[in-house]
């Protein structure tokens, strides 16, 4: 078609969404031409297709590239992530919280609504901005940290190690949140 497909895995690679990548999810009929990934990465690149590879090397080039010390780091994280199976912890402990908030948005649709997601990396809707910014906040003076995105979207990014227990403990706080409102 002459145009390259590229994925942006920044938020969702190394496993958040249940998979080590997101577009794994998705039974592409062929690998995308380029992916970038970071954060959970613990360093920032890109990853392409032989035909899609810079001709001359460092011609693309951010903060993180090139620092072999997270490299050290990454393959130990990728070690103890197949090691401790952090990517089913990750579905299971998703599959929890997903359900949970469903619950609690038929419990309260005039607070939430459209949750949505994959394994941990959920985000669910607040009526309107101010309703998101008042259950952030409730959610803040429980001690759970989640982060508002785009209009009035509640997002939630954990770490792999977050588990069931975790999962009951935040919706146990988020019924909280929303009783009191």
């Amino acid at each position: 078609t002459g145009a390259a497909f590229l994925l942006d895995e920044v938020q969702t690679g190394c496993g958040p969404t249940g998979k080590f990548w997101c577009h794994e999810h998705f039974n592409l009929p062929e690998a995308p031409d380029i992916v970038t990934f970071s954060k959970k990465m613990l360093t920032g690149g890109f990853f392409c297709k032989k035909e899609f590879r810079p001709l001359q090397g460092y011609r693309i080039y951010n903060t993180w590239m090139g620092d072999s010390s997270k490299i050290i780091t990454l393959e130990e994280v990728i070690r103890v992530i197949n090691r401790d199976k952090l990517l089913e912890n990750v579905r299971e402990t998703g599959e929890i919280l997903f359900k949970g908030i469903q619950e609690l948005e038929q419990q309260f649709p005039q607070h939430i609504n459209s949750v949505r997601g994959r394994g941990t990396f959920i985000a669910f809707n607040g009526t309107d901005a101010t309703k998101r910014d008042a259950i952030i906040g409730k959610l803040k003076l429980l001690g759970i940290h989640v982060g508002g995105c785009g209009e009035k979207a509640v997002r939630m990014r954990p770490a792999l190690i977050f588990q069931p227990h975790h999962a009951h403990i935040f919706l146990d706080k988020l019924q909280t949140a929303l009783s009191g409102m």
